[in-house]
């Protein structure tokens, strides 16, 4: 057993997670990455898991312990885009959304607080968005499930403060990945949104090919997990930094206005 610090990255096969977990790893962490499919990587330890699954995330986190006896660092990344209007999506979707983008930040979080508990110190960060900040049309229940994540962070935070556990929320708006690859689509559409629809996916498409480079995130999320007093919220992109101000300065009207007409809704 050494004093080596040890970080469990979920989603961490491509994108934020992988760059995170590689950076982590540059840092003198022994880093434990996740994915749903086998993976390998050359200096990251990569283990099977599911998110949506009990037995898969209790199953990866014993397989984790069993080798290191501790935790001290748990990024939960793992998520799950989806865009659709809201009245095309199906109940069965919208849970599948929060069963990745919620419930599995609490399965896989709940795996490891015992053990953050006995040795009294521990980081949870939890990748949100800006879509956890601002309703987005279009991804109705993706940002539904980021702001419920925001409230179970914050709610969280408090909980564990007296071990010595803290939490911490990364909220990023729209960067160089291939996330936008990866986005679920409803299979039920009504013409009356068929405009609506086009735009919005053109937007996003957009935004994330003009996104700013991936690895500020994946240093920011290095940068915080060193920190001795980490904060509760780190908003990172220009778009994350700015949106949330316009939308606190704006009268709610003007603000609606100026979406409706960004994204073409008459």
């Amino acid at each position: 057993m050494t004093n080596e610090k040890v970080a469990l990255v979920t989603g961490a096969s491509s994108g934020f997670g992988k760059l995170t977990a590689t950076m982590l790893v540059q840092s003198g962490y022994r880093v434990f990455g996740t994915s749903r499919k086998e993976h390998s990587a050359s200096s990251v330890s990569m283990l099977r898991m599911d998110v949506k699954s009990d037995e898969s995330v209790e199953s990866c986190v014993k397989q984790l312990l069993d080798q290191t006896g501790r935790i001290d660092l748990l990024i939960n990344n793992a998520g799950q885009i989806h865009a659709s209007m809201i009245e095309e999506t199906s109940l069965e979707q919208a849970q599948d959304v929060f069963d990745t983008n919620l419930w599995g930040v609490v399965r896989v979080t709940n795996a490891v607080l015992p053990t953050m508990r006995q040795q009294r110190s521990g980081h949870v960060i939890n990748m949100s968005s800006l879509g956890g900040l601002i309703g987005a049309p279009g991804q109705g229940y993706y940002c539904a499930s980021k702001f419920a994540l925001e409230g179970y962070s914050e709610a969280l935070s408090i909980e564990l403060d007296p071990f010595n556990i803290k939490v911490s929320l990364i909220e990023p708006g729209y960067f160089k990945t291939n996330f936008n690859h990866e986005m679920l689509h409803s299979g039920k559409t009504y013409s009356d949104y068929n405009n609506v629809r086009e735009v919005i996916q053109s937007s996003i498409n957009q935004a994330i090919a003009q996104g700013e480079n991936p690895e500020k995130v994946a240093r920011l999320i290095v940068s915080i997990a060193q920190k001795p007093a980490p904060r509760l919220r780190y908003r990172v992109g220009n778009d994350a930094q700015w949106l949330p101000r316009i939308r606190a300065i704006l009268p709610d009207r003007l603000f609606r206005f100026a979406a409706r007409k960004r994204f073409n809704i008459a």
